[in-house]
């Protein structure tokens, strides 16, 4: 045998006295590459990170395999393969180092730390429009029709539905509950998945999943055709599984679980492509559409998807797309030093409590979800580096299109509404849900749920953003509307009805103009030419009116007081 080193030596010397070894570390080597195949299902993807950790332990194992070989070939003196399994070993030890230091270099070219502002680039967030987009609250009906259901709410009417199967104990639902458009209501909806191995081995589908209407709060389990393919199935029909066959080099993120429009399952898997680098910048290329009931696939562009649809890209997904946005817009080390222009996002800190020295108090979720004119989106606001306990907006970022919105609202952010929400019922002992953002007669304004220590709902709240300190509560959220209202208005008989109330309309220039400050709301009082109406209009309408003057021309949308004649309440103003 050649002369080797003295380390490698006195290892090969301590394996030839035990020849059993080298046997197992054999069987082990050709083993486990496959075994971790068939667990972790990496993809077959130069781009992948899974795919470069999956061929590493390859190379450490074939490195291990030819050593023992080695070690046992000498050991029963077969002494012509040590010429062939020694340069072997070297080869596969050498491939090893180089695939690792080849794959930490590009990690630190793909990564935030040196492509901070491709990173940031990575979308772009539009303006939105208030007035537009967010869902008006104008009238008692619409305060009664008004949905404030929360995932935690709907979780705990959704789990108990699960006493109506009779293997209740073989499955749980996930906690996803996720908001959908089915047919003309919305619905919180959570797919069934087995409660563990034994439960996937004991039954050969999962029968249904649950959803709880946000307007009534009925939870009804929805029996459907045999759902066979599940993240939480096993062998063939583990959902990944069953895309690695269909798709091996596919890089999936998080699979979104939705209903088509006559209620059959699927599951929606987003297909990401790297755009930064080798491995950085993952952005959604494509979605591959899965029947849970008979496994058929079928895979779609961003544009092409189906209507039903409600949920194509995750949460965390669009959060961290808008958190790159705000946070690396100057480069890396600007977010450790001068933080220049550097936002967050509340949905970074979901999961901490209001109160750290108190056990009970509620969990500030960092976000919600509501619907909008555009579809079913996700909420949470942007707040300054100093954290000093203020909104500088919020965004909506869309899980249907992917698209992001900011909504240019300076105020308290939603810890602090949530705390002030639950001082109103100090005594009771009262938690508040994660806040909804809602269009007040054009005041922005945090809706919030309170709850009891059993999660259950016993008022209602309405905080306004740019004051919370103009905070209404009721036992309904209509009754707190109607004290909100006066409370924004100054008019304790302007809550309007939509059975007599009528909007009209007026133009004209301004002849005369006034701006006061009331309950810590702007208001605009303002005359036109050729009407004896006094008009007041709210800041949050227009943010534009502080460039108003006489003689501006101005269109107008408005009510009339019931408590004073020729008093116009503005609800929309253009210029």
């Amino acid at each position: 045998m050649k002369t080797k080193d003295k380390k490698f030596t006195a290892s090969l010397s301590a394996i030839k006295e035990r020849p059993i070894i080298s046997i197992i570390y054999i069987i082990v080597a050709l083993g486990v590459p496959y075994l971790l195949n068939y667990i972790f299902l990496p993809a077959w993807n130069i781009h992948s990170g899974g795919f470069w950790c999956y061929v590493f332990i390859i190379f450490i194992f074939e490195t291990l395999l030819s050593w023992s070989i080695l070690a046992l070939s000498d050991y029963c003196g077969i002494s012509f393969l040590e010429d062939i399994l020694e340069p072997i070993f070297v080869i596969f030890a050498g491939l090893s180092a180089v695939w690792i230091i080849f794959g930490i270099i590009t990690s630190l070219h793909s990564s935030v730390l040196f492509r901070a502002k491709s990173y940031s680039d990575l979308v772009t967030i539009e303006e939105g429009d208030f007035s537009q987009d967010i869902q008006t609250l104008s009238t008692v009906e619409e305060a009664e029709n008004f949905s404030l259901l929360d995932i935690e709410t709907a979780s705990r009417l959704g789990n108990r539905t699960l006493s109506e199967l009779k293997k209740v104990s073989q499955y749980e639902v996930t906690n996803e509950y996720n908001l959908i458009s089915y047919g003309d209501k919305k619905y919180r909806i959570s797919p069934l998945e087995y409660s563990g191995i034994f439960s996937a081995f004991n039954n050969g589908s999962i029968p249904g999943y649950v959803m709880v209407d946000s307007e009534s709060k009925e939870a009804n389990f929805i029996e459907s055709d045999e759902i066979k393919y599940a993240p939480s199935a096993i062998f063939s029909k583990d959902l990944k599984r069953h895309l690695r066959k269909e798709y091996p080099t596919y890089i999936f993120d998080k699979f979104q679980f939705d209903i088509d429009d006559s209620g059959k399952p699927y599951y929606i898997a987003p297909v990401l492509k790297s755009t930064i680098g080798l491995f950085g910048g993952k952005m959604v290329d494509s979605f591959v559409v899965v029947n849970a009931t008979t496994g058929d696939c079928e895979e779609y562009s961003p544009e092409d998807l189906p209507k039903w649809i409600d949920h194509a890209y995750s949460l965390d997904y669009l959060m961290s797309l808008a958190e790159y946005n705000y946070k690396y817009s100057n480069g890396f080390w600007n977010t450790w030093f001068s933080k220049k222009d550097v936002k967050y996002l509340s949905y970074s800190y979901k999961g901490e409590q209001i109160d750290n020295d108190n056990e009970d108090s509620a969990q500030f979720q960092g976000y919600n979800s509501l619907s909008t004119s555009d579809g079913v989106q996700f909420f949470t606001c942007v707040v300054s580096a100093s954290n000093d306990e203020s909104a500088l907006g919020f965004i909506l970022a869309n899980s249907r299109t992917g698209e992001i919105k900011f909504y240019d609202c300076n105020g308290a952010e939603e810890s602090s509404a949530q705390v002030q929400a639950e001082s109103l019922y100090q005594n009771y002992g009262y938690t508040s849900s994660y806040p909804l953002i809602v269009n007040v007669q054009g005041v922005p304004t945090y809706a919030i749920t309170l709850k009891d220590k059993s999660k259950i709902d016993k008022a209602y709240a309405l905080i306004n953003v740019e004051n919370y300190t103009i905070a209404s509560s009721g036992e309904t959220l209509e009754s707190a509307f109607e004290d909100y209202i006066q409370k924004i208005s100054g008019d304790e008989n302007v809550v309007t009805n939509s059975e007599t109330d009528t909007t009209m309309t007026a133009n004209g220039v301004i002849t005369e103009l006034y701006q006061v400050s009331q309950d810590g709301t702007t208001q605009f009082l303002f005359m036109l030419s050729g009407d004896e109406n006094l008009y007041i209009s709210s800041l949050s309408n227009n943010s534009w009116q502080v460039r108003m003057t006489v003689g501006t021309q101005v269109s107008i949308e408005y009510h009339l007081s019931e408590s004073e004649n020729g008093i116009g309440v503005v609800s929309k103003i253009e210029f």
